[in-house]
């Protein structure tokens, strides 16, 4: 792997819906300060205008390569990315976002500084037509152990351990690892397999990453049944595999699942331990009776013993 100067950065954004925000993204990647990159655009069948506003920049920047799909979702826009990727890194950036002119600039010297597998920033949303630029002068510099990765995706209260965006990746992390297809929640999927094969990550609190919470075309903008399904789906796997490689690490997917199963209980209210529901709640009364080593909140333990009578009293 090169580390020099000349280390080829390989950027893929998947684009669906976006025609309003795509050219904001792109202007924000092109006008990087570090320029070794190849732009890769995925058009996943939009129907808007955003695939033609992708053709328009590859014509004028050879960096950029557009890849047009019928719409697939955002796992097989990135899985064909990949597929001709030729960076020695992997940075993922969502289309409707966009980013500080130095945000390769930074995340590179990062890995090169701390010799780290991943590095990452931090973030600011917006809903305008801009966020505000950080103005942190001393931006504070953590490093982390795989497993402490895989903490922070239950431990840290935001959004940043669970995504792709906002990270530098060594492309070797992603050698026979594949985004799932057809599941909402494949980040994090992805995620807790990439951070275990990473020696070391390097996290900068500079907000270099701005993550726009205004798009009603996002994935993330509404959180239906399937929502729920996929993040269950993911922790059952997640759960095997912390099982199988880190066993004393079990309690913290387990942990989560019951945070997801007591929130969908919230929403869906009623009478929890019959009908529809009651499948649910066995299987987070199995995971909090496994889950013995972590202190829990007590609004585990209330849910455990009277669950109808919390959801009357949260909704």
């Amino acid at each position: 792997m090169e580390k020099g100067i000349n280390a080829k950065i390989s950027i893929i954004v998947p684009v669906y819906k976006t025609q309003d925000y795509i050219d904001r993204c792109i202007k924000s990647i092109i006008g990087q300060s570090y320029t070794d990159f190849e732009l890769i655009l995925v058009d996943d069948g939009s129907p808007d205008k955003a695939g033609t506003i992708c053709d328009e920049y590859a014509e004028k920047d050879n960096r950029i390569k557009v890849i047009h799909q019928k719409n697939s979702g955002q796992s097989v826009a990135r899985n064909n990315a990949l597929k001709v990727a030729t960076g020695d890194y992997y940075c993922f950036i969502d289309s409707d976002d966009y980013v500080a002119d130095n945000l390769l600039e930074r995340l590179y010297s990062l890995i090169t500084e701390k010799d780290a597998d991943i590095s990452l920033v931090s973030y600011q949303t917006f809903t305008g037509e801009r966020a505000e630029a950080d103005s942190k002068i001393s931006p504070d510099i953590v490093t982390y152990s795989n497993t402490n990765m895989i903490k922070n995706i239950h431990m840290v209260k935001d959004e940043l351990y669970v995504v792709m965006w906002g990270k530098l990746f060594k492309k070797e992390l992603f050698e026979g690892i594949q985004f799932p297809e057809g599941r909402i929640c494949e980040d994090l999927h992805v995620l807790y397999r990439i951070y275990d094969r990473a020696k070391t990550s390097v996290f900068c609190d500079e907000k270099l990453y701005y993550y726009y919470r205004g798009n009603v075309s996002s994935s993330t903008y509404s959180i239906n049944k399937k929502f729920y399904d996929d993040v269950f789906w993911v922790l059952e796997q997640e759960i095997e595999y912390i099982d199988n490689r880190y066993p004393e690490l079990g309690d913290y997917p387990r942990r989560t699942y019951m945070y997801w199963i007591v929130d969908l209980c919230k929403k869906t209210g009623g009478f929890i331990t019959c009908g529809k529901m009651r499948s649910l709640y066995l299987k987070y009364r199995q995971l909090y009776r496994e889950n013995r080593g972590m202190k829990k909140e007590k609004f585990f333990t209330f849910f455990y013993y009277m669950p109808s009578i919390y959801v009357l009293l949260k909704t």
